[in-house]
């Protein structure tokens, strides 16, 4: 019986990149955190502030310690795409994992890190493409794990109402979201309202 032989074949080998996008909410618009590069490649470029994995690290640690130098406090994370262009990094094969978080402003003592999305300044790699893919995916995936931590506890459904409109980029009515919201069980009422406010206190709800 004839005998076969296979080529023998070549894996890439690769570093691993964690890139948070982290948005908040600033002036009613939807703003990104970047930092500026010292170094080369892109020196002088912004980028997400991530970094590459080192040895004996998961890739929750290392996005944990690099946001733990940036904002001095743990941030709840979640994945949303793996990046692997071969050429995305000309230091070498690089595959980026991108997580996506929602943060307060009301927890944000300096904005001068912080873009506004459609102003982007020159980016680095293809953190452009990765801060795109990310926005989208919060447009379309609206989940209340994110919500949680852009919103107070207790909340007018107005500033939720706000808070969609200025993710989606769209407008609601009133009546027909606030029906939405209490059909769907998202919400459910308090018996708290609104405390030293101009106008009429409105009654607050809580995430169901």
């Amino acid at each position: 019986m004839p005998r076969t032989t296979t080529a023998a074949k070549t894996y890439a080998s690769a570093r691993i990149a964690i890139d948070p996008v982290i948005f908040t909410i600033h002036d009613h618009r939807l703003k990104v955190f970047l930092r500026q590069r010292e170094r080369e490649p892109f020196k002088g470029h912004f980028e997400l502030p991530g970094g590459l994995l080192l040895p004996g690290e998961t890739a929750e640690e290392t996005m944990q310690r690099k946001l733990r130098s940036v904002f001095n406090a743990t941030i709840s994370c979640m994945q949303i795409y793996t990046f692997t262009t071969p050429d995305r990094d000309p230091r070498g094969r690089t595959v980026s994992i991108s997580t996506l978080a929602l943060i307060s402003s009301t927890t944000i003592l300096d904005f001068s890190g912080w873009h506004d999305i459609r102003k982007l300044p020159d980016l680095a790699f293809d953190h452009l493409d990765i801060i795109s893919y990310a926005r989208n995916y919060l447009r379309e995936h609206i989940q209340q794990e994110l919500l949680q931590n852009i919103l107070p506890k207790r909340f007018p459904l107005n500033l939720l109402q706000t808070t969609f409109e200025i993710i989606e980029q769209k407008r609601y009515d009133n009546r027909n979201f606030r029906k939405r919201m209490i059909i769907s069980e998202t919400v459910a009422e308090t018996k708290e309202h609104e405390r030293q406010v101009s106008h009429r206190p409105a009654v607050l709800y809580r995430f169901v």
